[in-house]
């Protein structure tokens, strides 16, 4: 399983990188939506960041455990592995294009 056989520029009319932008929305809307959680709100930043990750690498991998047949883990995790350099740079990208540095943390 690779994410980059897809690599190359977003076209928004192509089904596979509509559904990759609107998974990428739908997380960056839980995070927005935990901050309205009081016990997420009352976590030290570093905790509601850990939590997080967890959160949401514990869901993807489950999803994706539960989409193959039990053999294929290993190659599942190792293309989440080799999916991170990209998945960064995408992220680093968006970043840069929507927020000015000077705004970043």
């Amino acid at each position: 399983m690779r994410v980059q056989e897809n690599e190359g520029e977003f076209d928004p009319g192509d089904p596979y990188d509509a559904m990759c932008d609107s998974f990428r929305i739908q997380v960056a809307e839980m995070a927005a939506q935990a901050q309205r959680i009081a016990i997420y709100r009352d976590m030290p930043p570093e905790r509601q960041l850990s939590a997080f990750m967890a959160g949401v690498l514990t869901g993807l991998i489950g999803v994706c455990f539960v989409s193959i047949r039990d053999e294929g883990r290993e190659v599942m995790m190792d293309g989440i592995k080799e999916a991170m350099p990209l998945a960064r740079q995408q992220a680093e990208d968006i970043i840069s294009e929507a927020v000015p540095s000077e705004e970043r943390g």
